[in-house]
């Protein structure tokens, strides 16, 4: 049994329902949470029994519709479908994360790749804008609602992800790889044609879409070589090709 001071009053979590009926064995209790009015006891998903404090609504980003919620000495809570409560009570009662943890950045850490947000990877992969792809993988026809949850998932470590397999197997397929890339820009860097910068700026595109190049973080001159081995960039300043095939790449894990 765990006991939590609010506003100068005392609230109690049991552990289980045996504990509960030892100190209230007349009262009654709602066995899902999601359906307690405020007031009422409810059991937890991992069998813990506390009262609902607060019973209210939320809207949920700009979407048109609302989400109910409950408090309770544990935390505040989403009655949807896949949120639990669970666990021990959260530092911050009036948060909606998990453990004190922004909801925010719990959508944008979590490891767990949905299949719609699959589905969306694929559509971006596929040359989709951010908004089309969400509206086309999530059931919404709200296009700045979109915009915003897609600009999120597209910058989560797990939709990345999916995206650079997604492009990795058509670039496999046009044989374009990393090393085809340093070939023709040294190539073309070595020509004295007028046009070659036409060319060389055709093939930076192509090595931003490879993922060699990411302007927003890393200069220019760095990432040019980003995923070589040192004896790579080595051969590769020797002129050296034979070697430079032979070398060990280093594989991002």
């Amino acid at each position: 049994m765990v006991s939590r001071k609010i506003k100068n009053v005392i609230h109690m979590i049991y552990e289980n329902e045996e504990e509960f009926r030892k100190y209230l064995p007349d009262v009654k209790f709602t066995k899902n949470w999601r359906e307690g009015d405020e007031g009422s006891w409810v059991r937890t998903d991992d069998g813990q029994i506390c009262q609902v404090l607060k019973r209210g609504k939320l809207k949920k980003g700009s979407a048109k519709y609302t989400h109910s919620y409950v408090r309770t000495a544990i935390g505040t809570f989403l009655c949807d479908g896949k949120t639990k409560m669970e666990g021990e009570p959260r530092e911050n009662m009036y948060s909606f994360g998990v453990n004190g943890i922004s909801p925010y950045q719990h959508y944008k850490n979590k490891k767990e790749l949905t299949a719609k947000e699959f589905l969306f990877a694929k559509y971006v992969a596929k040359g989709d804008g951010i908004a089309e792809a969400f509206m086309k993988a999530f059931p919404t026809n709200q296009k700045e609602y979109a915009e915003y949850k897609g600009k999120i998932l597209v910058n989560t470590d797990r939709v990345k992800k999916v995206i650079r397999e997604e492009v990795d197997k058509v670039l496999n397929d046009a044989e374009i790889t990393p090393l085809y890339l340093l070939e023709q820009m040294k190539a073309i860097i070595d020509k004295n044609e007028s046009q070659d910068k036409d060319k060389i700026q055709a093939l930076k595109t192509l090595m931003q879409i490879s993922g060699m190049m990411d302007t927003e973080k890393r200069s220019e001159s760095v990432t040019l070589f980003q995923g070589f081995t040192k004896e790579q960039l080595d051969a590769i300043s020797a002129g050296n090709q034979k070697q430079l095939v032979s070398a060990e790449r280093e594989v991002e894990k």
